[in-house]
């Protein structure tokens, strides 16, 4: 078993092989947008378990078992992806990035009934018409990033993302999906932002603000 961030770097190589052919390093550090030396370590802790062949300052290749494995976390990749888009009806960046999330968390079981319900839908266009309707007509806002709202506002967070040392920074704060925060002051160009959340008074940066998604209910909703 590997971590999540090794199966982001096998499923990048296969997409890549799939395009060009060749793997090469410049080539993942840019899909990634990864420093190279990232890379570097990430291909010998793939290395030692047999999945890639990495070659010093030239290219990747996959091995057998690493072509197997690479091509069954693209499926599954590509799969939650459409899911999100073609049904949820989420954009393509929005599914993109949560895809890369959910992904690792997915048992065989709930997989397969994904997979099935995007089958289902996409050969029933009503029934997809009619579940986007309903969607629509829920009387709530968009999810936003933090720092497009105003002091004064109570607010719900719907997810964290951005770069990996940002959201784990967030996460350890306590800024976690479903918590409630209450905007309290923001400076001039919106950095730092305070907020009140569990209680607490944090100072957040504008960075760190853009990578907490948050919603506001209408009234009445």
């Amino acid at each position: 078993m590997i971590s999540e961030s090794l199966e982001n770097y096998l499923r990048t190589i296969y997409e890549i092989k799939l395009k060009k052919g060749t793997v090469r390093i410049k080539d993942i550090t840019q899909s990634l947008d990864v420093r190279n030396s990232s890379v570097v370590s990430a291909m010998r802790k793939l290395g030692k378990r047999g999945l890639v062949k990495y070659f010093k300052y030239d290219h990747v290749d996959l091995t057998q078992d690493g072509l197997v494995i690479g091509s069954l976390l693209f499926e599954k990749h590509n799969t939650v992806k459409d899911f999100l888009e073609k049904v949820l009806n989420f954009s393509n960046s929005e599914s993109e990035e949560l895809a890369c999330g959910i992904e690792h968390h997915l048992n065989t079981k709930l997989f397969s009934r994904i997979e099935a319900l995007s089958e289902f839908f996409n050969s029933n266009e009503a029934l997809q018409k009619e579940l986007n309707d309903y969607m629509k007509s829920k009387k709530y806002e968009e999810s936003k990033t933090l720092d497009n709202f105003k002091p004064g506002e109570s607010l719900i967070v719907t997810r964290v993302a951005g770069k990996l040392i940002i959201k784990k920074r967030l996460l350890n704060m306590g800024v976690l999906p479903g918590t409630k925060i209450y905007i309290e002051r923001a400076a001039p160009f919106g950095d730092p932002i305070e907020i009140k959340i569990r209680g607490f008074r944090l100072s957040l940066r504008k960075d760190e603000a853009k990578s907490i998604f948050v919603e506001r209910f209408e009234v009445g909703a």
